[in-house]
């Protein structure tokens, strides 16, 4: 592990543990309880009458029969949504239940409240629904032209970003080599074990209480408040704990649909998303097609990039426009390039829903940057490390869309952690070392960079700490835990920030009734906006206890230390005195005991002509290695091996970090091989885990993380955000493998054995 060293570095003492998840036994056991598994009494089961056309006009609702049918409680359609009929991550553009048009398979028509699960199911088939068909459009390109059938009235292209730099045609003039190629990445889906799910109640004051797998409690609170007409303090929001989320629950997916139902019924109501219809209705990764062209000199130096996106967000926007900025701020790779032309599009279709995964478009241009990059390395007759390591930025370096760069760059020393690995180091063994004949090894690289949080969208996060009686604290967020670990994480900061045991930490997380805004947990940055918000509460919290101190202690504030949870003088021989004591005073002096404060994120405040988010203030770095085996007979990919190593920031969790890092990479290996949404003019053929290919836990290589150690000071105690990085590089590193393996390039992901097969036939590779 390689660290940075940095002066006025904070001394820790549970920040760098790798402590315990105290949820880990629930969860490994079975014991604990997610939305999906609640009951309460007298609920009510939900089910939404889904459009089975992916484009057409509504020319009528008949809920007569469903209305009779025993055991249905209400149906409501478009008629009944009091406020808002539409909402959506940064465009309200989806209807909560539509009135005359469908524009995806799974679009939502009406709700069924019922009695139990298969009296709602059986309802929903008695909606009869009187479709005129329209004509789907389910290429984005074909899309873009102006006589496509229109998505919506304002036509199919959503958002348009187009940004220049330098001279790239000069630059080209110049140039010794020249790549070119259009690259295609498919639709993945989240595939969290838990589906779209919530219970919904009204609590002793006649307040809607909903228990739903989200991302962003006072998100999902407003957009309720919205929809229904209320006010957002008549809404509270427990977000904690979700089975899974990888971005996929950052949308609206429950929340309104069972808000409404709990106001028009007066009873707890229950919705949970079955597999298949998570698949034809969840959102999915951004499918893309990208053209890149680079040029470089004789020496490999990187003279100009060109760049044209198009990305298909479906039939509504979601965050399509974030991921496209997104995509477009990182195509250029964590390289210094002075001339850059980019040419972005997002677009609407008739596919389903594309929004917020994991990498949040950056594996997709990772994957057209870090393949082209290569196949200038083959023609220059370079080592890809070292055409990597000639290019890459430094510390306060100058990004590609000209800002410069102001935390730690710590990209160099993760190639250098390739540069030593095992696997790097021995590939000409490992590449001989195989049988039988027609399996073929190779060994590809691959850098990354990406952005985390909301670049230069305002972001404030803020914490609620409280001191009880026992003399320990009450820490509390909103941002949700979803598995990625960040309640161990949050309460070593906690416990460091206000100097006592972890054990002393009580945590609440994802609870709008309990912690004031702290932010999504999104973007990488849940532990980054959880870990300012209380370093900013907790600095609030030792004030006052230090002041109740000076009282009780008779001394200045000044000469008073908190250590171990205990307020003594720093005199020779000082007096000492308990929180628990100080609780007491405060208290009986009719002081609160509980304090709530925040910070705002660092950002730009201007963003690119045309954008929101970027550019970013803080980025990550990653670099990565890839040992895999390709069956020259069938076109199957085995990833045998795979090195990374992250530019971490301050390791808060060590365990946490690793696991955080294995997960990510995992999900890149569906990315890069299997994993793929496949739609037949608008019908999703691939919505469960029969049709759609996930990886195994006979397919995870060995994987070794080996991070670099830095400190960056926006960061709580120098963290970084980590949760995207893992994912960045894997296509494209196992892409080059396969190339290094077989001399054949795959221009599409996933890498599937038939096209494997394919490009091996056509280049004539396959084994004789």
């Amino acid at each position: 592990m390689t660290e940075t060293a940095v002066i006025g570095k904070p001394e820790t003492k549970w920040v760098g543990m790798s402590v315990a998840r105290a949820d880990g036994i629930g969860k490994v056991t079975g014991e604990t309880k997610f939305f999906s598994d609640m009951a309460l009494p007298n609920m009510l089961w939900a089910k939404v009458v889904r459009s089975k056309h992916p484009h057409a006009r509504i020319r009528g609702i008949d809920t007569s029969r469903a209305e009779a049918l025993p055991g249905v409680v209400t149906v409501l359609t478009w008629k009944d949504v009091p406020g808002v009929n539409s909402f959506g991550g940064e465009i309200p553009d989806e209807p909560v239940l539509c009135k005359d048009k469908v524009r995806y398979e799974g679009d939502s028509i009406a709700l069924i409240a019922a009695e139990s699960k298969e009296a709602a199911e059986t309802a929903a088939e008695l909606v009869m629904v009187n479709y005129q068909p329209l004509p789907t459009v389910h290429d984005p390109v074909e899309a873009m032209k102006p006589e496509s059938p229109r998505v919506h009235e304002q036509g199919n292209i959503l958002k348009h970003v187009s940004f220049r730099r330098g001279d790239v045609e000069k630059a080209f003039q110049s140039a010794e080599v020249i790549v070119e190629n259009t690259f295609r990445t498919g639709r993945q889906m989240h595939m969290y074990l838990e589906t779209e799910a919530g219970i919904g109640t009204l609590d002793e004051e006649g307040k809607i209480l909903l228990y739903t797998c989200g991302q962003s409690p006072y998100r999902d609170q407003m957009q309720i408040s919205r929809a229904l007409d209320i006010p957002p303090e008549q809404i509270r929001i427990i977000s904690t704990p979700v089975g899974g989320a990888f971005g996929g629950k950052e949308d609206n997916t429950v929340q309104i649909h069972l808000a409404m139902l709990v106001l028009k019924t007066k009873r707890p109501v229950k919705m949970v998303w079955t597999r298949e219809e998570s698949g034809i209705t969840g959102i999915k990764r951004h499918p893309m097609i990208i053209t890149m062209k680079i040029a470089a000199d004789e020496d490999g130096k990187l003279l100009a990039v060109k760049v044209k996106i198009i990305s298909d967000t479906g039939a509504y926007a979601s965050f399509g426009p974030s991921v496209l900025e997104v995509a477009v701020e990182n195509a250029f790779g964590p390289y210094s390039i002075d001339n850059v032309d980019v040419d972005a599009y997002c677009v609407y279709t008739n596919n389903g829903i594309a929004g917020a995964f994991r990498g949040f478009g950056v594996p997709q241009v990772n994957f057209a940057m870090e393949t082209t990059l290569d196949i200038i390395t083959e023609r220059l007759r370079m080592n890809p490390l070292e055409i990597r390591k000639m290019n890459i930025l430094r510390d306060g370096g100058i990004f590609p869309l000209g800002n410069k760069l102001t935390g730690p760059v710590g990209i160099h020393e993760t190639l250098a952690k390739v540069e030593a690995s095992e696997i790097w180091r021995n590939r000409i063994r490992y590449k001989t070392d195989r049988t039988p004949p027609w399996i073929k090894r190779g060994i590809g690289v691959a850098a990354a960079v990406k952005g985390y949080g909301f670049g230069c969208i305002p972001e404030f996060a803020a914490s609620r700490i409280e001191l009880t009686e026992s003399g320990k604290y009450v820490v509390a967020v909103s941002c949700p835990e979803f598995g990625q670990g960040s309640i161990p994480a949050l309460s070593q900061i906690a416990a460091d920030a206000l100097h006592c045991d972890i054990a002393d930490i009580e945590f609440e997380s994802g609870d709008s009734g309990l912690a004031p805004d702290t932010g999504s947990s999104s973007a990488s940055m849940g532990l980054v906006r959880g870990g300012r918000a209380i370093i900013a509460a907790a600095e609030k919290m030792m004030n006052l206890i230090l002041d109740s101190a000076a009282e009780i202690l008779v001394e200045p504030k000044e000469t008073l230390k908190i250590s171990n949870s205990v307020v003594s003088s720093v005199k020779r021989n000082g007096k000492s005195i308990s929180l628990r004591e100080i609780e007491m005073h405060m208290t009986r002096l009719g002081r609160g005991t509980s304090v709530i404060a925040g910070t705002e994120i660092p950002r730009y405040e201007k963003p690119l002509p045309g954008c929101v988010q970027i550019p970013h203030m803080l980025f990550m770095f990653a670099s990565a290695v890839a040992l895999v085996e390709v069956n020259t007979l069938t076109g199957v990919v085995r990833v045998l091996r795979f090195f990374f190593s992250p530019e971490s920031g301050t390791i808060v969790n060590p365990q946490s970090y690793t696991g955080q890092c294995e997960g990510a990479i995992v999900q890149g290996l569906g990315f890069a091989l299997t994993e793929d949404t496949l739609i037949d003019h608008g019908h999703i053929k691939t919505n469960n885990f029969t049709t759609y290919v996930v990886p195994t836990l006979r397919d995870i290589p060995e994987i070794q993380i080996e991070p670099v150690v830095t400190y960056d000071k926006t960061g709580p105690f120098g963290a970084k955000g980590l949760g995207e990085n893992g994912i960045v590089p894997v296509g494209a590193a196992i892409a080059n493998a396969i190339h290094d393996a077989t001399g054949v390039r795959v221009f599409d992901l996933p890498a599937t054995p038939q096209r494997v097969y394919t490009a091996l036939k056509e280049n004539g590779k396959l084994f004789q």
